[in-house]
């Protein structure tokens, strides 16, 4: 009994270890996201600040037509620049959700994905696709099939 709950305690030290790999690997990349979004914004602020400058220049020189045009440009300097933002935060929200859950599947070619709710089992998901609980277990690398976590984003296989 004793070695029996040493083995279990070793197994879930190492899915814990694995998920903490795992959610470390997740920061990094959303780090990294936050840095190239912060590169991008400084780069377009730049863009943004050279164009009002001849702006201002033009305004002084009288030269209307001109204008025109370059504020035409700035504005769609600045939506470009507010849709990667956009698109960036909502990278993050997705991966930071997916920080909660545990470990995230990403759907099988050809499949699709489920999400766990209260009272489901790995059978009952896989019946209802039409799969096998093993065919489930093998797309999601998943250590413990009796582990699985209501939210738990699975890829169910094809």
């Amino acid at each position: 009994m004793l070695l029996a709950l040493v083995v279990w305690t070793g197994l879930a030290h190492g899915q814990t270890e694995q998920r903490l790999g795992i959610i470390d690997e997740k920061l990094d990349k959303l780090r990294a996201d936050v840095e190239d979004l912060q590169f991008r914004s400084k780069k377009m602020q730049e863009q943004l600040d050279d164009l009002q400058a001849q702006i201002n220049f033009l305004r002084k020189a009288g030269g209307d037509t001109d204008i025109s045009a370059l504020e035409a440009k700035l504005k769609a300097i600045d939506a470009a620049r507010e849709r990667d933002k956009q698109v960036i935060l909502d990278t993050l929200a997705k991966e930071l959700a997916s920080l909660g859950t545990g470990k995230t599947a990403a759907p099988t070619p050809g499949g699709s994905e489920h999400v766990v709710q209260k009272g489901e089992t790995l059978s009952s998901i896989a019946a209802k696709y039409g799969v096998t609980a093993e065919a489930i277990v093998r797309a999601n690398s998943l250590n413990n099939p009796n582990a699985i976590q209501v939210g738990q984003k699975l890829a169910i296989p094809k």
